[in-house]
């Protein structure tokens, strides 16, 4: 008799212990369980807090409810082989809140196993480390950033000196083509095809060396208040559009302040990248949203899409898939979006090009005075 109230007052001073244990947990941990299907049957206070949902749009649920569209199928599929072998799994996942906001957790997976080895339930213990993933990519973006501002300093001195150097020939080789011309006006035809073509190769050369200097020198931004939607229509007059190509216009508008020669140079870029993607037959279409004080612009096609592996590239200088491409016009679009304070963002399926820009830029007091002064 004694024995069995020792073992019932042992048995409840661990009882106890384990809900202390359980209490700490729930307070500083992101606790969720599921059965062998992966649906969830349990969740504590801080999982609803973090995901934010409530306990009963959980329950019931695969864990699917919250995929961020971040991680692979074969991230996960190595996580379900791990676990339902019966191992721990541990790493970072980037999930999705019910509001559509991202959170990362630091997560381990312990499957509780049966007499037989085999797991019953899985109880995953999730710690929220999206301030490190943020700050690690803040890192990331600055290292990056000071990296290319080295590297590129180099290259635009040589840039300048090669300009200054094949500028003053290109000049001469233009001159005496029109010389020659003017002097040879009733030439042969192939005489008069051949001086086109140096014509040609001049203004080509001339154009790569402008568009090499346009990346390299970071001009003032002349900043007023500007129609977006004019300033693309202003763009698509200077663009040379083929029949076979449809151009669906913004249906909306919206006033920011920007520089508008600025903006004109990375719609073009865009516009003409997106026509030069369809082959036959497409559309492109534009889109001018406003979304809490910023204005979200979209440069949609319907090409046949950009391969994955290119995407993450796809803004760096120099990387370019065409065969007469400097590499620069993606990357000029980029440190023009950032000058005005924004970003600009692409995916797949259909290809669409997204900026988005505030609609006030933080200035300093005396431009933002001259600013408000304009009508």
């Amino acid at each position: 008799m004694l024995s069995d109230i020792v073992s019932c007052q042992f048995d409840l001073k661990r009882i106890e212990r384990l809900l202390k244990i359980q209490h700490a947990l729930d307070l500083h941990s992101i606790i969720g369980i599921t059965d062998t299907n992966g649906i969830i049957t349990y969740v504590n206070k801080e999982f609803c807090r973090i995901s934010k949902y409530a306990e009963d749009e959980l329950i019931g649920q695969d864990h699917r409810i919250l995929k961020s569209g971040f991680h692979s199928d074969e991230f996960y599929t190595g996580m379900w082989k791990t676990i339902s072998s019966g191992r721990i799994w541990r790493g970072s996942v980037k999930n999705m809140a019910k509001d559509g906001s991202f959170y990362w957790v630091k997560t381990i997976i312990v499957p509780l196993l049966d007499e037989f080895g085999k797991p019953i339930e899985y109880v995953s213990i999730r710690t929220d480390i999206t301030k490190e993933k943020e700050l690690q990519e803040r890192l990331a973006e600055s290292t990056n950033k000071l990296v290319s501002a080295e590297r590129f300093s180099a290259i635009g001195e040589l840039s300048s000196r090669l300009a200054h150097d094949l500028r003053n020939p290109l000049s001469v080789i233009k001159a005496e083509v029109d010389i020659f011309k003017f002097k040879n006006k009733n030439s042969d035809e192939k005489t008069l095809q051949s001086c086109q073509r140096v014509e040609n190769a001049v203004a080509k050369i001339t154009y790569q060396i402008n568009t090499v200097l346009d990346f390299v020198r970071t001009k003032p931004l002349h900043l007023d208040k500007n129609s977006v939607s004019s300033i693309i229509e202003s763009t698509l007059s200077n663009i040379v559009i083929p029949d076979r190509i449809k151009i669906i216009s913004p249906q909306t508008d919206t006033v920011i302040i920007c520089d508008s020669h600025q903006l004109e140079v990375v719609f073009e870029n865009l516009i003409t990248n997106s026509i030069q993607a369809m082959e036959n037959d497409g559309t492109v279409t534009i889109r001018v949203i406003e979304e809490n004080n910023s204005v979200i612009i979209q440069i949609e096609d319907t090409g046949d899409g950009i391969p994955d592996e290119i995407v993450p590239k796809i803004f760096e200088p120099l990387f370019t898939t065409k065969h007469k491409g400097t590499g620069l016009g993606l990357a000029s679009v980029k440190n023009i979006i950032e000058q005005h304070q924004g970003k600009i963002s692409l995916k797949n399926n259909p290809t669409t090009f997204t900026i988005r820009l505030p609609q006030q830029l933080k200035l300093p007091l005396e431009e933002k005075l001259t600013i408000d002064s304009i009508p």
